[in-house]
């Protein structure tokens, strides 16, 4: 069964992605994955997000993953570079120095934080790095990128029952990678299955005759291996050993009955003795109690006395009387020097609680009263008991008259004539005539021109 994924543009192309096959060898289920990852020199995330995609979107027949399989060999460019420079990268592999460059491998260090390929292992890597090569030499990149000199072919594997022998490179030259190979042993089971049905089929033979002809519920669920297993007791009259998907008291789907019956007639567990059953105690398990001294001993409760009802009133129409209320007391009324006066009820009081209440009470203010009508300022007074002395008062009794308020020159020269009065007007002061050589239309010395404005009236408004 094979299958694949494709990584390389969110998905949408093909260039990058993984291929894989898996096989069931006796029983033994083995997977190889080939994969493609994402190039770069600091693209190392977007490789591990690769892995990721890969190994947990790739499925087979019955969902089944990749981590499914018991044996798992992963191989291909993964692209993983050294984070190394270029001139210190060629001097390393120059002087043989492979630890040194290993120590710097990216997905040496990606693996060993979890980041990528948890749990996988890699044999030790004795050779040379194999990217990038001129084509058809043994020269590492002389292009003007210069690309840094990396192990970008790699193999994992993952299964206890792997041992790899080999792990090396091949001496090619038609590609600018040089391709890498590994050798595995790898160990199968093999079942025999007809021996495997006889024991099985005798496991629960020797279960179904423990259980006896009690049959489990319909709603307990089947186990695998739990229900073959054989459940002793410690100790005769005490159940078998329980665990998280078998309880005893449950046992086979039938809920345990409690047989424990008290050992004689008026007799109930002892409250005294403690709840833990392990703990030492001279108590005993029962005591007798007596039914009618202990109820004898109860407190009765005493029997409240009945609640009187509540009268209504009568309703609206009705000739029946309403109960009378009690009469309101009076309020005192004193004349402002705080004694009572003779004819308020408050003197008819007893004469000692009189005294002692017009002794403990501070006599009242004076109320003030009001002007019957408002006056003008000049010819109102103030109340006397307002007046502190004989100056303030003289002072508020010959206050001037307020002036009236004064009239501009341009309100005045805008406001119409009064409408003449019964009698002469005031004469007018003369007018100040300045005399030109030419003559003027009102000269002061133009009587004929006086006498003809005679016989004119003065416009009045209607």
């Amino acid at each position: 069964m094979t299958d694949h994924i494709q990584t390389g543009l969110s998905g949408m192309a093909g260039n990058k992605g993984a291929v894989a096959i898996r096989m069931d060898f006796a029983n033994t289920s083995i997977c190889f994955v080939t994969a493609h990852l994402a190039a770069g020199f600091a693209n190392y995330e977007e490789r591990n997000h690769d892995y990721k995609t890969i190994s947990d979107g790739l499925r087979f027949q019955h969902n089944r993953s990749i981590d499914d399989h018991e044996t798992v060999i992963w191989l291909g460019d993964f692209n993983y570079r050294i984070g190394l420079g270029d001139e210190q990268a060629r001097k390393l592999i120059e002087i043989g120095d492979l630890e040194t460059l290993y120590e710097n491998d990216q997905l040496k260090l990606q693996m060993g934080r979890g980041y990528a390929f948890p749990f996988y292992d890699e044999s030790r890597i004795t050779f040379n790095p194999t990217y990038k090569f001129d084509v058809g030499t043994d020269n590492y990149d002389t292009s003007e990128k210069q690309r840094i000199p990396a192990w970008c072919d790699r193999i994992l594997r993952k299964g206890n029952n792997l041992r790899q022998t080999s792990y090396n490179s091949a001496p090619l030259r038609f590609s600018d990678h040089k391709p890498i190979y590994a050798t595995f042993l790898c160990e199968v089971s093999i079942v025999d299955e007809k021996h495997k049905d006889e024991l099985s089929a005798q496991l629960y033979s020797q279960r179904k005759a423990a259980v006896g002809k009690l049959t489990a519920g319909a709603n307990v669920e089947d186990t695998e291996d739990e229900d073959l297993i054989g459940y002793d007791s410690i100790e005769p009259g005490l159940p078998p050993a329980s665990s998280d998907k078998r309880k005893w008291w449950l046992d086979n789907g039938v809920p345990a009955q409690s047989t424990l019956r008290p050992p004689g007639r008026g007799m109930t567990p002892n409250p005294n003795r403690p709840s833990n059953p392990f703990t030492p105690s001279d108590e005993p398990d029962w005591v007798r109690v007596d039914r009618e001294s202990a109820a004898g001993q109860l407190p009765t409760r005493s029997r409240a006395s009945p609640v009187p009802p509540r009268k209504l009133l009568p309703p609206h129409g009705s000739t029946q009387s309403l109960p009378q209320l009690p009469p309101r007391r009076a309020i005192p009324q004193n004349d402002g020097t705080g004694t009572p006066r003779s004819d308020s009820p408050a003197s008819q009081m007893p004469a000692l609680t009189r005294s002692t209440s017009a002794a403990s009470r501070k006599p009242a203010p004076p109320i003030p009263k009001k002007p019957t009508a408002l006056s003008s300022p000049t010819s109102a007074q103030p109340p006397k008991n307002l007046l502190n002395d004989e100056k303030i008062a003289a002072k508020t009794s010959t206050a001037p008259a307020a002036p009236p308020p004064r009239r501009s020159a341009a309100s005045a020269r805008l406001s119409k004539p009064p409408p003449e009065e019964d009698g002469a007007r005031p004469q007018l002061p003369p007018r100040n005539v300045t005399i030109v050589n030419t003559p003027a239309l009102m000269d002061a010395k133009d009587d004929a021109g006086m006498e003809s404005l005679k016989d004119w009236e003065v416009l009045r408004p209607g």
